[in-house]
């Protein structure tokens, strides 16, 4: 029943971009991959010299899209703006979590954007050169990534919990020479960042010319002669903001537009490379399909912006449409939720698009602390990341919703660059057991490993895989061509199909339902959690000799993930509290406290295969009965 409520509600809906006779006309024609993006190519992006060929299949599987053209990103993300009257519509509405406020049309992002492109040219970044930033999610972040984009420059955006080890290892791989931090954040509480880069840099091997540092809050920090600069001092000075001079700077399709860093089961970083041509396009298009952006919209992403769904649908797609992107500096949970009801009410936030984690802790404030209010203003949300539950569905559809209002479902892929699979508003039928079909222009493939075979019939498992035709996907990771072949590409027959690391099986509609991953990576409230990771810094503490990390599905609190420890020798109970304690910190120094675990219990043994292998779903069955 409440399925049919859903997928009537969703049909229903009035789309703005792109009839339902227009997306039915989309899939028709991208039977025709090759056609039909250089179709939208041209139509959704502004070329300074049409490409030549739309792909070139010579050296794959390092395909390269739209060969021979030249574009202007920057142009193409925000410039092409200021000749509308969109130049004078809100572009960033940012609050903090210390409830400060700043608000950005897209004239005066662009303004501040061009002083800072300028500052970091007359520092000396050029095209090519890597930019590593590291703050929480203030306006800086993005004018910062933008900057990046106006002069060419490599932009890595590393989230601010990472431990200063993790950022040490980061900065050895990719080597930037200029890095841009904020002195302290307010996220949770406030947290100094300075510091941390300050001992990132003692770690690595690799030292950074420069540090810019945003002043987030009044805290003192150290700053080294020569090396570290205030970014309120460089935009404020005219011999280093003046863009009269900045020429416009043009990229090859394939040239690289940004860097990220993903979770993985290798113990090196492996940071991925996005082409600037094929990533726009992809996250642009899927962008108007998904979310169907109105002139009156104000959208809001909960993704942190350091990921990819906080590049695409947080950052690069709404800007390219010309939305009012509105930005939260802290994570909603149950304790701050009364946030969510102040800022929709305030600016009467119309689209949400966030993760079944989130909204499930606004259910439990709703339920537990009576902070409820009616919401009139949202008129779609969409969630991805995780699976949701049926309880917090229903919620969500009859209390935020009111049964009148689409929510969807969105399969997206940090690889990839974005979403893969959607329920499209004003024309999907939704069903939440399944993430949907592909979107237009994807094409998915089962993969059986045993029987080295494609799986076409519906109900058996195997690995999810996309075809070449997916201009997003990432085109290398830094320092590790060979890897990226091994790792993320399959030869079949006669051609290769990039593996998602995902498991699935077509329902019999042939939609996909996912059935978990199939290496030992999770995601947990829409971040890519390694288990292995986790269990190495785990180990690391002196009293645990090996560990296992699951992730469980809790009622109340939604996906979280619980440790298993096993003592090098006995200790006393009345040590266990402490030993925790140590634990946690022991995580914190290696990775960050991003992936603490929610639980950790101690137990004489883990449960293992012939091989070696940890039986994950034996400890999800204990987990489950503790």
């Amino acid at each position: 029943m409440l399925i049919k409520k859903l997928t009537d509600v969703n049909k229903s809906y009035k789309r703005v971009n792109f009839s339902s006779e227009e997306v039915e006309k989309f899939y028709k024609e991208a039977e025709d991959n090759i056609s039909f993006f250089n179709k939208i190519s041209l139509e959704l992006l502004t070329w300074e010299k049409k490409f030549d060929k739309v792909l070139d299949e010579s050296e794959a599987p390092f395909y390269k899209w739209f060969t021979g053209g030249r574009i202007n990103p920057f142009y193409n993300i925000l410039t092409k703006h200021l000749h509308s009257a969109t130049k004078n519509k809100a572009a960033i509405i940012w609050k903090g979590s210390d409830h400060t406020e700043k608000i950005y049309t897209y004239q005066s992002l662009y303004s501040e954007t061009m002083k800072f492109a300028s500052a970091l040219k007359k520092l000396g970044v050029n095209k090519g050169d890597k930019v590593f930033i590291y703050m929480p999610n203030i306006p800086e972040l993005i004018i910062s990534m933008l900057a990046c984009v106006r002069i060419g420059a490599v932009h890595v955006v590393y989230h601010h919990s990472y431990s200063s080890e993790s950022f040490a290892e980061r900065l050895d791989d990719c080597k930037p020479n200029y890095i841009v931090c904020s002195n302290a954040s307010y996220t949770g509480a406030e947290r100094e960042i300075k510091n941390k880069v300050d001992a990132s840099i003692e770690k690595a091997s690799y030292n950074p010319k420069h540090c810019i540092v945003v002043q987030r809050s009044e805290k003192n920090v150290h700053m080294k002669p020569l090396r570290d600069l205030w970014y309120h001092d460089l935009i404020s000075d005219e011999d280093f903001t003046s863009a009269k001079d900045l020429e416009s700077v043009y990229y090859d399709s394939s040239d690289p537009l940004f860097m990220t860093y993903t979770s993985t089961n290798l113990k090196e970083p492996k940071g991925l490379v996005f082409n600037c041509a094929g990533y726009l396009l992809w996250v642009y298009f899927s962008y108007l399909l998904i979310f169907d952006p109105k002139d009156l919209d104000t959208y809001w992403s909960t993704a942190d912006i350091s990921w990819i769904p906080g590049h695409s649908y947080g950052t690069y797609g709404p800007l390219m449409a010309g939305q009012s992107i509105l930005i939260f500096e802290d994570t909603l949970d149950m304790n701050n939720a009364t946030r969510f009801y102040d800022i929709c009410e305030k600016f009467q936030v119309t689209k949400f698009y966030t993760t079944p984690t989130i909204l499930k802790s606004i259910m439990n404030a709703a339920q537990k602390r009576s902070i409820y209010r009616k919401l009139s203003s949202i008129e779609l949300i969409a969630t991805g990341g995780e699976r949701i539950s049926d309880e917090l569905l229903e919620w969500v559809f009859k209390k935020i919703l009111f049964q009148k209002k689409p929510i969807v479902n969105i399969y997206s892929l940090t690889e990839a660059g974005g979403a893969l699979a959607a329920n499209i508003p004003g024309y999907s039928e939704v069903d939440f057991s399944n993430v949907s079909k592909p979107l237009p222009g994807i094409n998915v493939f089962l993969y059986d490993e045993l029987d080295e075979s494609k799986i076409t019939s519906h109900g058996k498992k195997g690995s999810l895989m996309l075809s070449k035709y997916t201009p997003s996907i990432c085109k290398n990771i830094c320092n590790g061509s060979d890897l990226y072949r091994s790792i993320y590409w399959r030869k079949v027959d006669n051609g290769y199909l990039f593996k998602t690391g995902d498991g699935a099986e077509f329902a019999e509609n042939f939609e996909i339902v996912l059935t978990g991953r199939m290496d030992e990576v999770m995601h947990i409230g829409g971040k890519r959690v390694s288990f292995t990771e986790i269990e190495a810094a785990i180990k690391k503490h002196p009293l645990v000799l090996d560990a296992a990390v699951i992730n469980i599905n809790d009622e109340k609190r939604g996906d979280m993930l619980v440790a298993f420890c096993v003592f090098s020798r006995k200790i006393e109970e009345s040590y266990y509290d402490q030993t925790v304690r140590e634990i946690r910190e022991t995580i914190i120094s290696e990775i960050g406290e991003i992936v603490l675990p929610a639980e950790i219990k101690f137990t004489r043994a883990l449960p293992k295969s012939a091989d070696g292998s940890i039986l994950r779903d034996m400890l999800k069955e204990i987990a489950t009965q503790m």
